[in-house]
């Protein structure tokens, strides 16, 4: 696969829901646009890294295409507690994103979370979107896939394509 988006969603496309539908809190028409933009310029497939997952790989493209959300759903991370005691260290969401990437050879991928519980070597593929209380776009104490936050998962998307 050329490139991957490992995307959560709470923090980063869903903060303070103001309605609610089938699937839980609608997200953040801003961060929806962000992650628009973020795809047309790198063509990236998503990934859904977001504890949202449990529900299962159908539910999660069945939401993507209910809701009109912008790209294309290949997969799932694995949950930590289903994986074999020897194919994972801890309860992380980096060792589920290494897992999926040990057997999903991927050129570039970007990791876009709220949360930093990444492995060292994932962390220049990170974007962080918490604490980002600068950002203009940014809501409540600074969460969100904000432009600035779109813009430097572009970068890490693209820099090897250029």
């Amino acid at each position: 696969m050329d490139k991957i988006i490992f995307l959560d969603i709470d923090g980063v496309l869903n903060v303070i829901p103001k309605k609610w539908d089938k699937y839980g809190g609608q997200f953040h028409k801003e961060f929806e646009n962000n992650l628009k933009y973020l795809i047309k310029k790198t063509n990236a497939k998503i990934v859904i890294s977001s504890s949202w997952r449990i529900d299962g790989l159908q539910v999660m493209q069945n939401m993507w295409i209910d809701r009109k959300l912008p790209g294309e759903v290949i997969d799932i991370t694995p949950i930590s507690r289903f994986m074999e005691k020897d194919e994972k260290d801890g309860f992380n969401r980096g060792y589920e994103i290494k897992h999926w990437l040990d057997k999903n050879p991927t050129k570039n991928y970007v990791i876009i979370d709220d949360d930093i519980d990444m492995l060292p070597e994932q962390l220049n593929n990170f974007v962080k979107t918490s604490d980002n209380i600068e950002h203009d776009d940014c809501i409540d104490i600074g969460y969100g896939l904000t432009k600035k936050c779109t813009e430097q998962a572009i970068l890490i998307l693209n820099k090897n394509y250029e």
